[in-house]
């Protein structure tokens, strides 16, 4: 396994869980293999591959499991594929208003979901992403200004909506190994309308909040 990769500011980082760990039978023939890290490595790679073709991009494979591994592929989305999404993301977790190129969330979100066939993880920026654009479908369109009043990771498994922090805390990222156990809590005011939204995963939940 190669180094962990943590985020950069300016990165989108998108996770796909490593479909063979635990199922290697599925994509090579187990009784080649002596001994089960060679086993579950060749079926790693055979994912890899698939993934490659699949989207023409190159991964990097890392852990996403804190205490238990939880192997995983993670490619990358900068500024050589969408020039903004440097300043976008300065402002946003600066939680500074955005009323220039708005509907450049959109174009991000659509070239992110065609990876949301596979089973993925992302880091903040990337879980940004599908929170203003659940905030825009909330609105039925693009707004005018959106800003980002608070960010917090939360427990994956926990149940139902958690309440608003109203403290504008903007924490940090959390470490990319934690991010199986991670969901991301948004609160973002578009158009004088404030939303809290979570991200888990590829889903998100949206309400509209005092």
């Amino acid at each position: 396994m190669s180094q962990q990769r943590e985020e950069h500011p300016e990165e989108i980082l998108i996770f796909i869980i490593d479909e063979s760990y635990g199922h290697e039978s599925r994509y090579v023939d187990t009784a080649l293999y002596e001994d089960e890290p060679a086993l579950t490595h060749a079926a790693g790679q055979k994912f890899l591959n698939e993934l490659k073709t699949e989207f023409d991009q190159e991964f990097e494979d890392v852990n996403v499991g804190p205490g238990a591994d939880i192997p995983a592929f993670v490619t990358v989305i900068t500024n050589n594929i969408f020039p903004l999404i440097p300043w976008l993301m300065a402002l946003f977790f600066s939680g500074k208003p955005i009323v220039e190129n708005v509907e450049a969330w959109r174009k991000i979100f659509g070239y992110m979901k065609r990876y949301f066939t596979r089973d993925v993880l992302l880091n903040r920026q990337g879980a940004a992403v599908l929170a203003v654009e659940a905030v825009f479908t909330e609105m039925d369109g693009i707004p005018k200004s959106i800003r980002m009043l608070s960010y917090r990771s939360d427990y994956r498994y926990d149940e139902g909506i958690p309440p608003a922090s109203c403290d504008g805390q903007i924490d940090k990222a959390p470490p990319t190994l934690n991010l199986s156990m991670v969901r991301h809590v948004f609160e973002i005011e578009a158009d004088g309308v404030k939303f809290l939204t979570i991200v888990d995963g590829r889903v998100t939940t949206t309400q509209r909040s005092t």
